[in-house]
């Protein structure tokens, strides 16, 4: 291929880029802003309805439901609008400290206070950005919250953190990091699903279903992969990352 033929690509290219983000300004702007009238209105609806002595348990039911409709489409808005972006900016890169980074998210999350506890050794370090990564163990560490809370109150309830730095040879340049649960494993005819984007299984059968595809995303940009298993009936998610020199 000659220059003139990569020039062109690269100007179509760059066109291509352009109209992704015109879209993205339109979905997210332009379509957010009118979403969010509807929620403030509903809201005060909802407020003035429950004052009325008329009240009755068929409207209070379709008000939730207006609510929870809103706050769907606003959480799916917002997290599309992150995998745009985390596929396209530039990663902040710099040195890592996985084992810090697992124990402050646990705390954050206040998971001790779940009585759930975190089995987490000493881990390699990284060449990432932190931001990011942090919103991925963030993503990972309240997912298997969640999948704790499924089971009896007498079951155990912890995570365990174990990573490898060498995970084949192909990766030899990575780390991969595990995430084990002792909660309710995936469903074994979800798990090709598990990573789209607004799917929702039997573990979360909440919110906007956007939590693993952002996270595969944000793994993706560092040139990382993500994924899921059973072990012993447990949810374990792995991802690899750039080792640090």
């Amino acid at each position: 291929m000659d220059t003139k033929s990569n020039h062109s690509n690269a100007e179509m290219l760059e066109v291509q880029m352009e109209n992704m983000q015109e879209i993205m300004r339109v979905f997210t702007h332009d379509l957010r802003n009118p979403l969010l009238n509807i929620h403030a209105l509903v809201q005060e609806l909802d407020y003035s309805v429950r004052k009325s002595d008329a009240l009755d348990e068929d409207t209070v039911e379709t008000l939730d439901m207006l609510k929870e409709s809103a706050n769907r489409m606003d959480d799916m808005i917002v997290a599309t609008n992150e995998i745009y972006h985390c596929m396209f900016d530039e990663l902040e890169i710099e040195s890592m400290d996985m084992h810090e980074l697992f124990l402050r998210c646990f705390a954050s999350l206040k998971l001790a206070e779940e009585g759930i506890t975190l089995d987490c050794t000493a881990l390699p370090k990284v060449h990432a950005d932190p931001l990011i990564v942090q919103r991925v163990v963030h993503e990972l560490l309240s997912n298997a919250k969640k999948a704790i809370a499924t089971q009896p109150a007498d079951a155990a309830r912890n995570i365990r953190i174990s990573a490898v730095e060498e995970h084949d040879i192909e990766e030899h340049d990575m780390v991969w990091f595990c995430v084990e649960d002792s909660g309710c494993g995936f469903d074994e005819g979800e798990m090709e699903q598990i990573f789209e984007p607004f799917f929702s299984g039997q573990r979360f059968a909440y919110g906007a279903g956007m939590g693993l595809a952002r996270a595969k995303a944000w793994v993706e940009h560092h040139g990382g992969c993500i994924k899921a298993e059973n072990v012993a009936q447990h949810g374990v998610v792995g991802f690899s990352l750039p080792k640090s020199a």
